[in-house]
């Protein structure tokens, strides 16, 4: 049965090496523009707002929530298409579609039709995960696969570090309408590229049966009786809680507090961030790679030493007036954000067992996106709006302050998960 099978002993998929490393290339350019995409509207938050007369409220919803709904419902159903037809066509496709999605919303005349581009976004990003995720195991051996995953994690660091420095010059050159239509054109460029040069690789055998039967939400009933699962699932919420007002706001901080301009914020917000990030990654794969191969308890005491950093570097950058000191908190928390995204993949597959493991990253997504992308914008937006009248431009400051202490409640977690996690990951591998 395809279920018992070894998988160290599967058949190598049936793709040249050459083949397979120019796809992950492409897939680490197409996961660069869906960040990018999804991200830029942080740059040109300042300018929109202004433009449109949208409140700091309104401005944090509009940003999280539409999005995150449509993500968190679509993302589902398009993994099981994934699963079942033509991956290149549909991420081609979804590309295609989320980047006309793109170019149109620098068309927006509203907050309504600013919410209506951010929720059609959310769908066609939707299936960007999961296609690739299946892409990448059907053209890579098992012993290739982490430094694979690993190049593509990276590359979600690449969008900011190169794109974000582009969009920041047509935001300052040609307004914040030109750099949404330029980076919809160039994404659209990208799908066709994707489409005309990648084959879809063939699948490999069916992976083992869900344990039980039921479908996907018998599986998250059983993952919800792990109790470190039913911990760490809430501490990935609360770090994309901290991250997504972060990502969203920290631009609007930049340009506030410190009077930055959209080049200069870019420049920061992209290239000194994305660099860092990258260091963070690169750390995570080697150092803490390391400690893992020797004892297998680091997987966990890593995450809770570096959960609760992201307060303190936030801290820095935010109340920090000196500019490398600010530079420095910004970097820092890219860096220690980085590292504690990286090693979350790990901290949840392991405790799953392996019938069920695609189903504990779908819905450890699903909590992250609607927390991360929900609210993290709209905690920062309200309370900025009730601290402006004592604050002025500095109750942005105090608003992205308490947002960042969901990092605290991710630590705490987190140092609970672990009292029980190593006997949990003995528990899932011994159902394999």
């Amino acid at each position: 049965m395809a279920g018992a099978a070894d998988p160290a002993a599967a058949a190598p998929p049936s793709v040249s090496r050459g083949a397979a490393l120019y796809m992950l290339l492409l897939l680490c350019l197409v996961n660069a523009f869906n960040y990018v995409d999804r991200s830029m509207l942080a740059l040109v938050m300042p300018q929109m707002t202004k433009e449109l007369q949208l409140s700091d409220t309104v401005t944090g919803l509009v940003a999280g929530l539409p999005f995150a709904l449509c993500y968190a419902s679509c993302a589902i159903p398009l993994a099981w298409v994934a699963d079942r037809y033509n991956r290149r066509n549909l991420l081609a496709g979804a590309l295609a579609g989320w980047s006309v999605v793109t170019a149109l919303t620098g068309a927006a005349q509203s907050g309504w039709q600013l919410a209506a581009a951010r929720f059609a976004l959310g769908a066609g990003e939707s299936a960007g995960h999961p296609t690739t995720a299946s892409l990448i195991a059907g053209s890579f051996a098992l012993k290739d696969r982490t430094a694979a995953f690993s190049a593509l994690s990276a590359s979600a660091y690449l969008g900011p570090f190169v794109g974000f420095p582009i969009v920041g010059w047509l935001l300052a050159e040609h307004g914040w309408r030109a750099a949404y239509y330029a980076t919809g054109i160039a994404g659209v460029a990208m799908a066709a590229a994707f489409f005309l040069t990648v084959r879809e690789p063939p699948r490999g055998q069916a992976g083992p049966a869900v344990p039980g039967g039921g479908g996907f939400v018998a599986g998250v009933r059983r993952l919800l009786a792990t109790p470190s699962y039913r911990l760490v699932v809430l501490a990935g919420g609360f770090s994309a809680v901290n991250q997504g007002a972060h990502l969203t706001w920290g631009p609007t901080f930049l340009a506030r507090v410190h009077h930055l301009d959209p080049q200069a914020i870019g420049l920061y917000f992209g290239t000194l961030r994305g660099a860092a990030g990258l260091a963070g990654a690169l750390f995570a794969a080697v150092v803490v790679g390391m400690l893992v191969r020797r004892d297998i308890r680091w997987q966990v005491r890593v995450p809770i030493l570096v959960a609760g950093l992201p307060f303190l570097s936030d801290l820095l950058f935010l109340a920090a007036r000196d500019p490398l000191l600010w530079q420095a908190g910004l970097a820092l928390s890219a860096f220690v954000t980085a590292i504690a995204v990286a090693l979350s993949y790990p901290l949840y597959v392991n405790i799953a067992p392996p019938g069920l493991r695609a189903t504990a990253s779908a819905f450890y997504f699903l909590v992250a996106s609607l927390m991360g992308f929900i609210l993290g914008p709209l905690t920062v937006g309200a309370l900025s709006d009730v601290f402006a009248a004592a604050w002025g431009a500095e109750a942005i400051t105090v608003a992205m302050a308490a947002a960042s202490g969901s990092a605290l409640l991710s630590f705490l977690l987190l140092l609970r998960a672990g009292r029980s996690w190593t006997e949990d990951v003995a528990r899932a591998e011994g159902a394999a």
